[in-house]
């Protein structure tokens, strides 16, 4: 009989799947989620409609956390202080389940770049010690939480990423545009990365392309920006591809994935299309950021480099770019894979049960 996992998410997001496939191969799994809107959707694994209400900043479930945890052998939570129900869980005397909380491990936002803020750092220790195991997205936070006394062998690094479906092998010759791909919200730097390209556009007559892969709150400024420099052959807006082989297609093109404010997923799905990612040096991470190696197998640019002369280099380094873009596919390749993602989670189940 299998062991039963419980993950508790806020939504069941589609880069997490291929990771809840893996896991549920081993396990009998279940994710629960807080997001209505995945009622109706169909999944290889099991999923559970936990809803929340909200107290302030704070979330709280609905249901009886505790009794829907006590039916399973290993809970694994969203780690979040804000969902108190659910931070609670750890905390229960005699509880039978092993539970551990899977995050960054330190504050990173929108509104708080990455380890920027420790206000609430006791607190992730508490629940660190109180619980069975803790999984972070990156390395980082290891040696922080092991100086806090957290044992080290209750602490486990699921280096976060998504699952690529690279089905065209690039050809260097036609890797030539600049992309951007991700939700086109102003605090990724969407506007900065116009204004770079359009200070590019006015100095050379062989700058390449731009291609916009998204669809957010920026769209109707995009297309505003493209009307007033009669720029509509050079700048290209898909709107939002959520198809993997599509996106590979359009990365099969593209020299290097730019964004300026914001570095996610999107340097993973870079990187497993072979395609080097830009972005500067305190850039929105969840840890992801460090996947960059300076170009090695990307490029962080400093706050006070101009993104334009960023571009120009990449257009007159192009062998060494085409050389980051085989490095940036070789290091998702041999480090980054889903599956290493769900053999470390699934690693960290086994050894609370032991």
């Amino acid at each position: 009989m299998k062991t039963k996992v419980l993950i508790i998410y806020n939504k069941v997001w589609s880069y997490r799947e291929r990771i809840f496939e893996l896991i549920n191969e081993e396990f009998d799994l279940t994710v629960a989620y807080s997001d209505e809107k995945f009622k109706n959707k169909k999944f290889s694994f099991k999923t559970m409609y936990l809803p929340v209400k909200k107290a302030g900043p704070f979330e709280l479930h609905k249901d009886n956390l505790y009794n829907i945890a006590s039916q399973y052998d290993v809970v694994i939570g969203l780690s979040n202080l804000r969902w108190i129900s659910l931070m609670l869980l750890c905390l229960r005397r005699n509880r039978k389940y092993k539970i551990g909380y899977w995050g960054i491990g330190v504050t990173a936002s929108y509104e708080n770049s990455f380890d920027s803020k420790t206000t609430w750092d006791k607190f992730r220790y508490y629940i660190s010690r109180k619980s069975d195991f803790t999984l972070f997205y990156s390395s980082y936070p290891l040696e922080r939480y092991i100086k806090a006394g957290i044992p080290e062998e209750k602490l486990f690094v699921a280096h976060n990423t998504t699952e690529v479906e690279n089905v065209i092998k690039s050809d260097v010759n036609n890797k030539k545009d600049f992309l951007f791909v991700g939700t086109l919200y102003p605090q990724k730097g969407i506007g900065e990365l116009l204004e770079a390209y359009y200070l590019l556009y006015t100095k050379r007559n062989d700058c390449p392309k731009l291609l916009i892969v998204g669809d957010g709150p920026e769209k109707e400024k995009i297309i505003e920006f493209i009307k007033e420099k009669n720029i509509a052959d050079k700048i290209v807006l898909f709107g939002s591809i959520y198809d993997a082989k599509e996106l590979s297609k359009i990365f099969a093109e593209s020299i290097a994935c730019i964004s300026p404010n914001q570095a996610g997923l999107s340097v993973l799905n870079s990187m497993g299309n072979s395609t080097s990612f830009v972005t500067r040096e305190d850039a929105i991470t969840g840890g992801e950021i460090f996947n960059i190696k300076n170009k090695y197998n990307g490029i962080i640019y400093k706050e006070q480099e101009n993104l334009a002369d960023v571009m120009e280099w990449i257009i007159n380094n192009n062998e060494q770019v085409h050389k980051m873009n085989e490095n940036a596919y070789n290091h998702y390749i041999n480090n980054r894979t889903p599956e290493m993602m769900a053999n470390e989670i699934k690693r960290a189940i086994n050894k609370s049960l032991s």
